[in-house]
C-alpha cells in the first residue's frame, strides 16, 4: 500500500483548506499553512529513516518574506499553492 501524499501536524487544527505543493516533481496535497523540515522528506521518501542518510530541502515560491531557501532539519516553512521543494537525499560515507 502506498503512503498517502498528505503531510499533518498533530497540534495544528486543520484550516479546512488543502494546498497543492509540489515535491521533487510531483504534486502532494497538504492540510497544513506552514510544514516541517520531517514531513517535506517523509513526502517525498516516506517515513523510513537511516542513520547514514542525510537530507537537503531546497524550496521556492513560499509564503511570507522568506519566499526562497534551504530548510534546515528542525526548520518550518510557510506555504501557499505551488510551493516548489527539492529533497535529496545523500549517503554518507
Amino acid at each position: 500500500m502506498s503512503e498517502p501524499d498528505t503531510a499533518t501536524a498533530v497540534d495544528e487544527r486543520p484550516t479546512g483548506r488543502r494546498y497543492t505543493i509540489i515535491v521533487n516533481s510531483r504534486p502532494k496535497h497538504v492540510d497544513d499553512r506552514e510544514l516541517t523540515f520531517t514531513q517535506i522528506v517523509a513526502l517525498a521518501f516516506g517515513d523510513g529513516t537511516d542513520a547514514d542518510v542525510t537530507f537537503t530541502v531546497t524550496y521556492h515560491r513560499a509564503a511570507g518574506a522568506r519566499r526562497e531557501g534551504t530548510l534546515s532539519e528542525g526548520g518550518t516553512v510557510t506555504i501557499k499553492d505551488g510551493t516548489i521543494f527539492d529533497v535529496t537525499r545523500t549517503r554518507r560515507s
